[in-house]
């Protein structure tokens, strides 16, 4: 069994938080830059879905051991390196070394002048042949690295900071403080909201086969996937046009999903507190020809990730609708249904004038964004058949624009090419087992059974609430058979501002004669079961 588990511990603090007396010292001012400039740029370059979205700049550095930063040494002969870095304005703050290379033992820390975002600790598991490593995110533009070296292995360690990456939009939102919360349109579905009872359950597990990726100054989607040995090997599937730098500093994190769920509504979503991140990677293979990059992820997976290996379809079968699990604008975790079968289209897509993909006609739930870039498509089964190459899709508001997205097709990547660096197959098939489907793999080893299909009725009958802020309409629709439902509306004060039953199949309640605010409407239902959802009034609209 090849498993990976090694990973950011984000465990323990550094060692100078304990310490009262330790050298001062002179903050490292990065250069200024024209963000006007670059703010210019993206309004052209976020219109072309074949580049992935940047969030940050990148400021070439020489920063390491030797020539930056103040050591302090204990009288056990242990010490640590400290240095202090200001780029003033970013919200956030990732780092590039090309030279990591430190003995077991020593940790490495990053974290923000407050101590309010750290990262690691970073070990010896990180080391590589290349010496590189890129790191996560750490909020706000004062940020502190420390390496700690046991005095057993002194002298042993090499750290060299080649790239600073000044993160100006998309990773904080300045009203929220959360690293990338918030950043993408009101139109989006985090991705515990529903999707359907006939894929419901199969979304709460692929979730968690889906990963954000910190490419230097840019952000991607992807998704680890089974191979036909069943074995967890880190296998990573996201698209040929996510590429900045080398892939051995970029960085991955999973399970940012939020515990309270926004619904394409303008509420804000709300953070999650894992921060299961790794970091460095290898490319196994990619084409041109369907927008497929296939990763092996080498810093590690973590036992207690609970993650899925997402399996998959290569038999080109247009399914009968298609699921999407994606971070746009580096956001999190969010999800996107469409219930048209898709159709293959030949794309002119990023220099390749045929690329062949799947075209999505219409988003009936979520949407996609840059960022979202590299995102696997799935069928009803669960499979991947697709990752996202491009597409016009985009939020109007709490609705999408109507526009069509486009997924390299996996079937094409499954055995283009000629060589082993060209296609899917010899990594995902390993044993030549000519496959054509293969299932989900959780990462205790077992294959999660499929759930089975509902039935029509249970497809049908159901009791569901949406909210139109623009309108400050709420519509209830009941289509259980002999179910009354009842409905009260609470302001946040708690006290009953409305009240009343649906008649019929649906209802609307109109909320524009109230001020604005956060209200919670309680479902009950006659045959059992209630519900509450909040829904926030804007008069501005």
């Amino acid at each position: 069994m090849l498993v990976a588990n090694a990973q950011v511990t984000n465990e323990g603090t550094p060692v100078s938080w304990g310490i009262a007396n330790k050298k001062s010292i002179a903050p490292m001012l990065m250069k200024n830059f024209d963000l006007n400039k670059i703010k210019a740029e993206d309004v052209i370059n976020d219109k072309d879905r074949a580049t992935p979205y940047r969030f940050g700049y990148e400021l070439k550095v020489n920063l390491g051991l030797d020539n930056a930063g103040v050591w302090d040494e204990f009288e056990n002969g242990d010490r640590i390196w400290r240095i202090n870095i200001i780029s003033e304005g970013a919200k956030t703050v990732n780092f590039i070394f090309d030279t990591y290379r430190i003995p077991r033992g020593a940790t490495l820390y990053v974290y923000n002048n407050d101590r309010t975002d750290l990262l690691g600790a970073y070990t010896n598991i990180f080391n590589r042949p290349d010496e590189m490593l890129g790191t996560w995110l750490v909020e706000g533009d004062n940020v502190w690295l420390e390496y700690f070296e046991p005095a057993a292995v002194k002298g042993q360690g090499r750290l060299n900071i080649a790239k600073v990456i000044h993160g100006y939009r998309s990773v904080t939102d300045a009203m929220v403080r959360q690293k990338a919360l918030g950043s993408s349109g009101d139109c989006n579905h985090d991705v515990d909201c529903p999707v359907g009872v006939d894929f419901d359950v199969l979304k709460d597990e692929l979730k968690r086969s889906v990963g954000f990726i910190i490419l230097n100054e840019f952000v991607c989607t992807g998704t680890l996937i089974n191979n036909t040995s069943n074995d967890q090997a880190p296998y990573f599937l996201t698209a040929n046009h996510c590429e900045s730098g080398s892939t051995s500093t970029w960085a991955f994190r999973f399970n940012w999903i939020s515990p309270d769920p926004s619904c394409g509504t303008t509420l804000a979503s709300e953070d999650a507190a894992e921060d299961q991140t790794t970091s460095g990677a290898t490319v196994l293979a990619s084409n041109p020809k369907s927008d497929m990059k296939l990763l092996q992820l080498d810093g590690g997976l973590d036992a207690d990730w609970n993650l899925i290996w997402a399996g998959w379809d290569r038999t080109g079968n247009a399914p009968d609708f298609v699921v999407g699990i994606h971070h746009p604008a580096g956001d999190i975790m969010k999800v996107c249904r469409e219930d048209i079968p898709p159709t293959k289209f030949l794309l002119d897509f990023n220099g390749e004038p045929q690329t062949e993909t799947w075209q999505i006609e219409d988003w009936d739930i979520g949407v996609t964004e840059g960022g979202s870039s590299g995102s696997a498509i799935f069928d009803p089964n669960g499979r991947i058949i697709g990752q996202l190459a491009g597409g016009s899709a985009a939020c109007n508001g709490t609705d999408d624009n109507n526009l069509p997205d486009f997924y390299g097709r996996f079937d094409v990547s499954w055995d283009f090419g000629n060589a082993d660096s060209d296609s899917l197959k010899p990594w995902l098939d390993p044993e030549g087992t000519n496959a054509t489907t293969l299932d989900r793999l959780a990462q205790d080893g077992s294959t999660p059974p499929t759930p089975t299909p509902p039935t029509p009725e249970e497809l049908v009958e159901e009791v569901a609430l949406f909210f139109q802020p623009s309108k400050a309409v709420i519509t209830i629709s009941n289509t259980i058979t002999n179910n009354i439902v009842t409905y009260s509306i609470f302001n946040i004060s708690g006290a009953l501002v409305d009240s009343g039953k649906v008649i019929g199949e649906k209802e609307d309640i109109d909320l524009t004669a109230k001020s604005s605010g956060m209200y919670f409407v309680y479902i009950e239902n006659s045959v059992g079961g209630s519900f509450t959802q909040k829904v926030v009034v804007n008069q501005r609209f």
